[in-house]
């Protein structure tokens, strides 16, 4: 493990952190999901941070394994102790209704996939509008997480997203605290000053090596799926269109109920989609849900239009 990828992070949780404050008004927010990218950063933040200057968040997705749930609540009583201000974000419809993936389904009329991922947009994304966060996002996880940097201005879609290095953040923030000049401007700081949604990437240098080693010296408690006799080598809601065939059909082996609750979601879907008008080539959830899984590329999944009719049959 490098000790000066620790310092990075070291500085840009602590420059996270005094941002948010002076910009937003409010503590940095530490996004955790329970898996080891998030536990490394959140130790991080515990390790370099003072108690009041973040607070940390879950989002409740209702699809996370139960063993996931209880080591988050028991990290939140821990941290809780130490005066961390700890939120179990439950997301809710209009009406006061709980979102949950297995009414989400059925209400979006299509399952959740590689291409439409409504359910994060649904179940994550929407918890921290208008603030400062930090995610555990590592460039080395995957091609399509390449390219961002350590700081990042929200987009509308991916590509619309605007990414800057811990340097840069650094000297703009400076220059914008030490130049009285009504001229003077910067995108990054721009939108702070907006109360824009702003992501922080503290370890988004790191490699799982990097994870590991910093877990194992530091004795790190995480999650028990990683160990025995689960031995995942992620961790996050079951039945994620992102995951490969392998891990997916390994987690509804471990979590059948899960299985069954995406079968009904299903169900419920074509009941939907039948009421809508839309073209419907299954006959229950069980055909869907074997549709869903078909293998690593998941044909089918984008086979949907705008107007979410099945444009093209496998």
């Amino acid at each position: 493990m490098s000790e000066e990828k620790v310092k990075k992070s070291k500085q840009a949780l602590k420059l996270a952190a005094r941002m948010s404050k002076q910009y937003y008004g409010k503590p940095l927010i530490i996004s955790y999901s329970g898996g080891k990218d998030s536990s490394v950063m959140l130790d991080l933040a515990e390790r370099f941070l003072q108690p009041e200057d973040y607070e940390v968040m879950y989002n409740h997705t209702s699809a996370d394994a139960p063993q996931t749930v209880q080591f988050i609540r028991a990290k939140f009583s821990q941290l809780s102790v130490k005066g961390v201000n700890c939120t179990d974000y439950i997301p809710k419809y209009k009406d006061g209704t709980q979102i949950t993936m297995w009414n989400l389904i059925p209400k979006k009329r299509m399952p959740p996939t590689r291409i439409v991922r409504y359910c994060c947009q649904k179940l994550k994304e929407a918890s921290t509008p208008n603030r400062m966060c930090a995610v555990g996002v590592r460039k080395s996880e995957s091609t399509g997480r390449m390219g961002r940097d350590i700081f990042s201005i929200i987009g509308k879609t991916k590509n619309l997203g605007q990414h800057y290095s811990l340097e840069h953040a650094k000297e703009v923030y400076q220059e914008s605290n030490e130049i009285d000049d009504p001229n003077w401007d910067c995108n990054l700081i721009k939108n702070m000053k907006q109360n824009k949604n702003i992501v922080v990437n503290p370890i988004y240098e790191w490699s799982d090596r990097d994870i590991w080693e910093y877990i194992t010296k530091y004795g790190l408690k995480i999650n028990p799926l990683y160990y025995p006799p689960y031995n995942y080598k992620r961790v996050g809601c079951i039945g994620c269109p992102m995951a490969t065939l392998e891990v997916v059909k390994k987690e509804f082996s471990d979590f059948p109920q899960y299985k069954q609750a995406y079968i009904k979601a299903f169900d419920r879907m074509i009941e939907e989609r039948k009421k809508a008008g839309l073209i419907t080539k299954w006959n229950n959830g069980y055909e869907v849900y074997h549709w869903w899984i078909n293998d690593d590329h998941i044909p089918g999944q984008m086979k949907f239009n705008d107007d979410l009719n099945i444009v093209k049959e496998e």
